[in-house]
């Protein structure tokens, strides 16, 4: 019988039958590719419900765990809504194992602390998208509540979290062995198969099935039928070559290195034999070749800017020791402070404190070197070819800016102090540095003076940037601001030098100075046309402004100040103190870092707790008067809606305690001022502590004490005046404790601009009310007159629009052309008004 019909399963199937054994080759040929059923059958595989339940647990877990990864939020609460309608599908077989599967405990623990880390990360949290967002808090709230359910089993599992590595390290081994486990030989199921009179159908069928699964790529095929060209089924029990582990008979090379004695890691240098090989004797020429080589290299992919760094002060070293001259030394010194400015490509990013504190002493050297020689030009104007360093005959010429150095330099120490923590110990150290900043940039000004004059208000206006928010300095920076004012510079150079010194006369108790120079300034007018940076400036200055009127007892002028900051609910991102979580629209990763860039160090900042409880006091001794006189206008005139909100969230909590926070203090103090009593008023407005920022604490407090005794009796003066005929001043003096010449005062002002009315009686020293307040119900009444009329004539202009302008004349009994007149409210004509006031 031929090799190629060998072992074909159809042919020993009809020999079994008791066919003879030698048939035609063409018949069993066809019958060899004729297709049967059980071959177009695709492999089944039967498992319980247990297995399948476990299973697509494990599956979900495996899909929480990829979305954890990629730290898609969304994507993880939607995955831990799957894994739990897994678990309550497999609920009955959780019963019968008496146990929860450790791999559903361990995926919520896992969960919990990935949970707990995004929330703990406040600057993560900021960053987050607003369906992320949202999804981290819903997850964080629905995963707290599920997980107590299995508090027990956490806190097992956290107990003893390596027992799941174990149980899975036990299951690897478990299939190595099977995998290592040879093989029956094929030679012992042929002869099964060949061997004549065997009943056993079964084991040769499933003999015929190992030999299928199991042969290899290697092995010559016995069987050329149809089922070699079939797609066989790949089994986990085979053992992969490609996954085979390459097994070494001893360590390897890097090993051996790592443990010789004789190995050291040897680093590249660059000294002066690298750099000058071959040279005797250093010439200028060859200075400025090989720096012009280094300098090419700036900005290339590739390139280690620490090696050029070296180069370049390799060089300068060479320069020095050499005598190359003062001019060859400063424009080396120049492109090392280029260099270490470039070293961070990142603008969102700053310098390492270190290499700033380095580069702060190259130009500190550098500015020396520059003003000890006067001879030396130093100017971006210079061309390369006009550049002069070793000739004496002719002037010293060099292709530069000092200036440009000393403002990247501030710029960078900017950026430095806000990538600080704020609250620790190395921005206190970082901060040191300022004035030596400052001294420089002084320096760099008188330079300036001298050789440059074109430039010198920009580095005045560093000068004024470094001084203006000083208590001292004040000689310095009005000499500074004077030289600005007197001669013709730019817009925003003089616009910024006229913000610093409102700030400047604000913080030094000069009110009325500040309030004069923003005002004839006209800057309201046309700030929001200025850049961001000067926008910020101006929001600062106003802020400091609306403080020092508070202290100085100016508070309508305080609240003015104060108002369009406070209202707009956006103070922190206005004085670019910090950024706040947009509801509508998110920014974009490029205008976050541009606000980011924008913010000002945190010895810059003004508190914004002292600047609303200001505002809110302000609001408060302005409102409450107010409405006291109005009680019963529906059109009230708003002064702070701000304030009318808090007293409105006020009203509405169920539950009303002890204040707590500023703003419950100042509501507190409101309804207290309403009532006519100033005490408690006082009190609640005193227990307020971000007063104790103020300068001269005491001072202030005792003006704000004053300003609430005179606001109450006026309040109380409004409230209960339909009630007295007359009131003693004495009487009024004794209640609310004020010298009796200021409730004269208080009360005459309010006589003379008609908000009470009454008279007063000096003999008797007593106030005379007239009670002509209306009631409520005459309130109420002349109300409804006044909306009858403004319905009355909307429909005539209606009327007037729809029939030409013509209305019926009641008197005459006809149409006439025009508009009626209806007389007033006690039905006076015109005619007849204007008789009386004659």
């Amino acid at each position: 019988m031929s090799r190629f019909f060998a072992g074909d399963s159809e042919s020993d199937s009809e020999s079994d039958i008791g066919e003879p054994e030698i048939q035609p080759a063409a018949a069993a040929a066809t019958a060899r590719y004729i297709l049967s059923d059980d071959e177009e059958e695709v492999k089944r595989v039967v498992r319980s419900e247990k297995d399948k339940r476990l299973d697509d647990i494990a599956e979900c877990v495996k899909v929480l765990r990829n979305s954890k990864k990629i730290r898609d939020v969304a994507k993880v609460a939607s995955d831990f809504d799957n894994l739990v309608k897994s678990f309550v599908k497999a609920k009955g077989v959780v019963q019968k194992l008496d146990k929860t599967p450790r791999v559903y405990i361990r995926a919520l623990a896992e969960l919990e602390d990935f949970v707990k880390e995004l929330w703990e990360d406040k600057e993560g949290r900021k960053k987050l998208s607003k369906l992320n967002a949202k999804a981290l808090s819903s997850l964080r709230q629905k995963l707290r509540k599920y997980n107590q359910a299995f508090g027990a089993d956490i806190f097992e599992y956290r107990q003893n979290p390596d027992e799941e590595c174990e149980s899975a390290g036990s299951e690897e081994e478990g299939e190595e062995e099977v995998v290592k486990a040879k093989p029956e030989p094929k030679q012992k199921a042929k002869a099964a198969k060949l061997e004549p009179g065997s009943d056993d159908d079964d084991d040769f069928w499933d003999m015929s099935d190992d030999d299928s699964s199991s042969s290899s790529d290697e092995d010559v095929p016995k069987t050329m039928g149809i089922e070699y060209f079939l797609k066989r089924h790949k089994d986990d029990s085979k053992p992969d070559k490609r996954k085979r582990k390459r097994v070494t008979d001893g360590p390897s090379k890097k090993d051996k290195a790592k443990d010789s004695d004789d190995w050291h890691p040897v680093e590249r240098k660059n000294d002066k034999k690298a750099l000058f090989k071959g040279l005797e004797e250093i010439k200028h020429s060859d200075v400025l070749e090989k720096l012009a080589e280094v300098t090419a290299a700036r900005g290339k992919k590739g390139v280690d800017r620490n090696d050029l760094i070296s180069a370049l002060q390799v060089i300068y070293e060479v320069a020095e020791k050499e005598e190359l001259g003062a001019a060859l030394l400063i424009k080396i010194g120049l492109n090392i402070v280029n260099t270490m400015m470039d070293y961070n490509t990142k603008l969102a990013t700053c310098m390492k404190f270190e290499s700033w504190v380095s580069c702060m002493d190259y130009i500190s050297s550098l500015l020396d070197r520059v003003l000890a020689n006067d001879e030396i030009l130093v100017s971006t104007e210079i061309t390369e070819d006009d550049e002069n360093y070793e000739d004496a005959a002719r002037p010293y010429k060099v292709r530069g800016s000092v200036l440009m150095v000393v403002e990247r330099l501030d710029d960078e120490y900017t950026r430095v102090l806000q990538g600080t923590d704020a609250h620790s110990t190395d921005y206190v150290e970082r901060l040191k540095q300022e004035c030596k900043v400052s001294a420089l940039i002084q320096r760099t000004s008188d330079y300036v003076e001298k050789h440059c004059p074109a430039d010198i208000f920009n580095i005045r206006m560093r000068c004024i940037e470094h001084l203006y928010y000083k208590k001292t300095g004040s000689s310095e920076l009005e000499e500074l601001v004077r030289s600005v004012y007197a001669a013709d510079v730019p817009d925003r150079i003089r616009t910024r030098t006229l913000l610093c010194h409102v700030y400047y006369m604000a913080i030094h108790e000069r009110f009325y100075d500040a309030r004069e120079y923003m005002l004839m300034s006209h800057l309201q007018e046309s700030i929001m046309h200025t850049d961001v940076a000067t926008q910020i400036l101006y929001n600062r200055a106003m802020a400091q402004l609306g403080l020092c009127a508070f202290r100085h007892g100016m508070i309508r002028d305080a609240h003015i100040a104060l108002g369009d900051m406070q209202a707009s609910g956006r103070a922190k991102e206005l004085l670019a103190q910090g950024l706040l979580t947009q509801r509508h629209n998110e920014r974009t990763p490029e205008q976050e870092k541009l606000e980011k860039m924008r913010q000002v160090p945190f010895h810059l900042h003004i508190n914004l707790e002292l600047l609303e409880c200001v505002y809110l006091t302000s609001s408060m001794l302005l409102e409450i008067p107010y409405m006291a006189a109005q009680p019963h206008n529906l059109r009230k005139r708003i002064q702070s809606k701000t304030f009318h909100h808090q007293l409105r969230l006020a009203e509405r909590q169920p539950l009303v305690g002890p204040p707590e926070t500023m703003r419950e203090h100042v509501v507190k103090a409101a309804h207290a001022m309403k009532a006519g009593e100033w005490k408690p008023c006082r009190d609640f407005i005193m227990a307020i502590k971000c007063w104790d920022l103020f300068p001269k604490v005491e001072k202030v407090k005792e003006l704000i004490s004053r300003k609430i005794q005179e606001e109450t009796l006026r309040t109380y003066l409004f409230t209960y005046s339909s009630v007295y005929d007359s009131i003693s001043l004495e009487t009024l003096a004794n209640l609310f404790e004020l010298p009796r010449a200021v409730v004269k005062s208080v009360v005459s002002k309010m006589i003379i601009n008609s908000e009470l009315l009454a008279a007063l009686d000096e003999p008797t020293a007593m106030v005379v009310l007239h009670r002509a307040e209306p009631s409520r119900l005459q309130s109420l009444a002349m109300q409804m007159a006044d909306k009858v009329n403004l319905l009355l004539d909307n429909n005539e202009k209606i009327f007037n629009a729809r029939s030409g302008d013509m209305f019926w004349n009641r008197q005459q009994g006809q149409w006439q052309h025009g508009r009626p007149d209806w007389g007033d409210r006690r039905g006076r004509r015109p005619q007849q008004r204007k008789r009386e006031r004659n």
